[in-house]
């Protein structure tokens, strides 16, 4: 029921009643009086002053209020979004107060009620009033990140390094120049990974930080469910108060129209508040088929960091670090083996080693070479180890010059650049060890006229070994390659 009462005005110091013919008259509507009549008016000039200050995407909450009534110098104003409610208390009352003013001809405060409101609702200060944090039931709980997916456990290498880098910064806030952090790979390169690692070492350093990680597909699903429901707005509320906002596959939400609008409000709500975003997706923004370009854009503010398949070194690496934290001890050659074999997909790198361990553990075999073809069968890759070959010179330059890049005419020669003299010293000592070849034929492999010049740079290469931990570790490898 709407309630108009005649306001009152000042007049030579007392209060008069204003009589309805002190407005210009309004073309009545059915069962409407003059007094109705009049604040309708008025409120069509505020939304036509108004409208034209608001962005389009957000006119929806002023097209949405109706009148609800003045009583005395007070006019209620029903809006039932409580979303939208806040929004416009925030933004718009001390505007709609002086608006509606100057149409009615004297002061009055404005109330916005609900449906359900019984009573006027107090008006809003005239300040802007800090946003009202969410009941607890609105608020996201606190993610559950995978414990192995930490900085700690998250093997750089060449491929990996500036994601590696700039996650790290963020989780660390040593840098707010990253917001948003858009990471992008192809599946299984580590993109989840470094998301579990920035929430659990924000979470580390703040620990009632509000922290929300959510999939593009569980965005998708759960928006869907809120605009069923008729939520959409206590949807949007609930991210509110949200400090890191971690987005896993946001591709996802390409091709969908209402919830990309949706996300693009969160977005710019999050970003603008200075809050912290983290987003992966398959592909770089540019290359985000059906995705509107202003959110394109968005991805594209801070720093797009991509994450490419690891080279061979990083692959072996990430296994022996993995078998390094499932306590099993993993012989070099065949942690080469597998990686030769899988070269883009870290989830199926370890996949097989764990189906490795797994098939030692239940069957009681020793680790191999063989059991190690039978794991990578099970993901369909067809892999028999090569049957050991007897280490010979040539085999031992070959793989020297491969494995450190350098020609074989260079080590074979006269050049005394430093990487040669190295691969040289390396060569030799390789040679002996593995071939068992006297120095005189070890020499002739080597282009060297005099023995005594080999067996200098094996001296070398032996002194250096027992200080030098990454030498051992070459070396070890250089070893396995040979006589597999």
């Amino acid at each position: 029921m709407l309630i108009y009462t005649l306001p009152r005005r000042r007049e030579q110091g007392r209060m008069t009643t204003m009589r309805r013919d002190d407005y210009v008259p309004e073309q009545l509507q059915l069962g409407e009086d003059v007094d109705a009549a009049r604040l309708r008016r008025a409120w069509r000039n505020v939304i036509q002053a108004l409208l034209p200050r608001v962005p389009l995407s957000s006119r929806r909450y002023l097209e949405a209020i109706t009148l609800a009534g003045i009583e005395g110098d007070q006019v209620r104003l029903q809006l039932d979004s409580a979303f939208g409610r806040n929004w416009i208390q925030q933004r718009y009352q001390r505007d709609l107060q002086e608006l509606l003013s100057q149409q009615l001809g004297f002061p009055v405060s404005v109330a916005l009620i609900g449906e359900d409101a019984a009573q006027p609702a107090e008006p809003a200060p005239a300040v802007v009033a800090p946003a009202p944090t969410p009941p607890p039931s609105l608020a996201y709980p606190t993610p559950e990140f995978n414990p192995n997916f930490t900085f700690e456990t998250f093997v750089v290498g060449r491929s990996n390094r500036l994601a590696h880098a700039a996650a790290l910064a963020v989780a660390q806030g040593a840098s707010n120049r990253y917001n948003p952090l858009f990471i992008y790979s192809a599946p299984g390169l580590g993109k989840t990974h470094l998301l579990h690692a920035v929430g659990q070492a924000y979470l580390q350093r703040i620990p009632n930080a509000r922290v929300v990680y959510v999939s593009g597909e569980e965005f998708l699903r759960s928006y869907v469910q809120a605009t069923r429901q008729q939520k959409a707005d206590e949807f949007r509320e609930r991210y509110r108060p949200v400090q890191l906002w971690l987005v896993d596959d946001v591709q996802f939400i390409a091709g969908k129209e209402r919830t990309q609008e949706e996300f693009f409000h969160i977005f710019n709500m999050l970003h603008g508040a200075g809050r912290q975003l983290v987003m992966t997706s398959d592909k770089a923004p540019r290359d985000l088929i059906g995705v509107e370009e202003r959110l394109r854009s968005r991805f594209e503010m801070g720093l797009c960091a991509d994450i490419a398949p690891p080279d061979l070194e990083t692959r072996i690496a990430i296994l022996m670090n993995k078998a390094e934290r499932d306590g099993v001890l993993l012989p070099l050659g065949i942690a080469e083996f597998i990686a030769d074999k899988i070269q883009s997909n870290i989830r199926v790198l370890e996949g097989v080693l764990t189906r490795l361990i797994a098939q030692s553990s239940i069957t009681g075999e020793p680790l191999s070479l063989e059991l190690a073809a039978q794991a990578l069968h099970a993901y369909l890759v067809n892999a028999q180890p090569r049957a050991p070959q007897t280490p010979t010179l040539e085999r031992v330059l070959r793989i020297v010059c491969e494995e450190l890049g350098v020609p074989q005419e260079e080590l074979t020669g006269n050049s005394r650049r430093g990487e040669v003299v190295q691969a040289r010293q390396i060569a030799t000592f390789l040679a002996r060890e593995a071939t068992g070849e006297s120095w005189t034929r070890i020499a002739e492999a080597l282009g060297r006229n005099d023995h005594t010049t080999v067996l200098h740079a094996y001296k070398q290469a032996e002194q250096r070994l027992r200080t030098d931990p990454r030498l051992q570790e070459r070396i070890q490898r250089l070893r396995q390659r040979v006589e597999c």
